[in-house]
């Protein structure tokens, strides 16, 4: 059987993409599909929240502000090179 840490990890690096900041019907959705996965994987539920810190939406919310965070800091890093002519 899969680590619960682990599996929380691994999907959430394959699945979690940039949408918006606080997007929480995306993190609900994202919750429902990863608890899903986890238990065709053979894991508990109460193993996964736990991994998740109690809280699946909470998390997965969590998960896609640190990648919109991530996208911004990417996208802005190309601009800090741009030539400003007067």
């Amino acid at each position: 059987m899969a680590n619960p840490y682990e599996f929380l990890r691994n999907w959430c690096r394959e699945n979690v993409n940039v949408t918006a900041y606080d997007d929480e019907p995306t993190a609900r959705y994202l919750a429902r599909e990863f608890l899903g996965a986890a238990k065709a994987a053979g894991l508990s539920a109460a193993g996964v929240i736990k991994a998740a810190g109690g809280n699946l939406a909470a998390y997965m919310l969590s998960e896609l502000d640190s990648a919109a965070n991530r996208e911004v800091d990417r996208l802005s890093g190309k601009n800090v090179h741009c030539a400003v002519t007067v």
